[in-house]
């Protein structure tokens, strides 16, 4: 892999000056500039406390599918999953800064991985448990936003089984199978049933 790019955004000149030093003296890594589409892998990010508004204002300071590395020197009371959202994927408590934790999450973050400290990880996994129990459940629904009934169909179609042969299996009629698809299909505005099962792949359902 070559080297990664890295856009710095410190409030503090002294902390972005002692950031920036580190990635220009690292060749694995190369200092980028705030701002150039596509330009940098992972976007360093210095904030005071990680709260909504903060996290907020990460979508406002650069592109849409930036990958964010932040560096927070006070408290975490930011939604995690609204962190997410804005692109954050790796997180550095300031007790637990070291340049070679800062580095190995650079690569991470650069390699599509995440890097939470335990504590948040804990509150991500209940803060999921909590939404799978309270709304994804009672609609029927799971965390890829497909149905178990659309999942097993959807399987079945990644294995080459026809429709037919679908609703034996489930023992459901064809056309249930073949509602079930075309309902998928435009609820995500996916094009056909092999979209259908790409999707559902990305999405690590199947």
């Amino acid at each position: 892999m070559g080297a990664v790019s890295v856009a710095v955004h410190a409030a503090d000149p002294i902390t972005r000056h002692a950031l920036v030093s580190f990635i220009q003296q690292k060749q694995q890594f190369v200092l980028s500039r705030l701002g150039d589409p596509g330009a940098a892998d992972v976007v360093v990010v210095e904030l005071h406390n990680a709260d909504n508004q903060a996290i907020e204002g990460l979508r406002r300071l650069t592109f849409l599918g930036t990958r964010f590395l932040v560096l927070v020197n006070g408290t975490w009371n930011a939604d995690l999953n609204t962190a997410l959202e804005a692109g954050v994927r790796a997180a550095i408590l300031r007790p637990d800064f070291a340049w070679q934790r800062f580095s190995d999450a650079i690569r991470a973050v650069s390699e599509g991985h995440g890097d939470l400290p335990s504590a948040l990880q804990g509150r991500l996994m209940d803060q999921l448990q909590r939404t799978n129990r309270e709304v994804l459940q009672p609609r029927g629904l799971t965390a890829s936003g497909l149905t178990v009934r659309e999942i097993d169909v959807v399987r079945l179609v990644a294995d080459g089984t026809d429709l037919k042969d679908i609703a034996e299996v489930l023992g459901y009629s064809e056309r249930t199978v073949k509602n079930v698809l075309y309902g998928l299909i435009k609820r995500l505005g996916l094009r056909n049933r092999t979209h259908a099962v790409s999707y559902a792949i990305r999405n690590g359902v199947i």
